[in-house]
């Protein structure tokens, strides 16, 4: 999280207490927005400690062509080559 904090302070020149804050209050409001299950996840997501796509097997890639969420669903409904 600090990094996000430090990109804050940099880019919209906030002092280190108001892009505390403000990441903390972002935070919430995604936690807010989620299911249980992803919404204990966010602050992992963040600091880079939690593999989204692991989650979803891969989604959006897979190790091989078929593997993923997204290719079985282009599969079923996407292009019939």
């Amino acid at each position: 999280m600090q990094e996000l904090i430090n990109e804050l302070v940099e880019k919209a020149n906030l002092s280190p207490e108001a892009a505390a804050k403000a990441v903390e209050t972002t935070i919430n409001f995604v936690k807010s927005k989620l299911p249980p299950f992803l919404s204990d996840k966010v602050e992992d997501l963040i600091a880079g400690k939690f593999d989204l796509g692991s989650m979803f097997g891969g989604f959006g890639g897979g190790s091989a062509a078929g593997d993923s969420p997204l290719d079985k669903l282009n599969d079923m409904f996407g292009d019939k080559k």
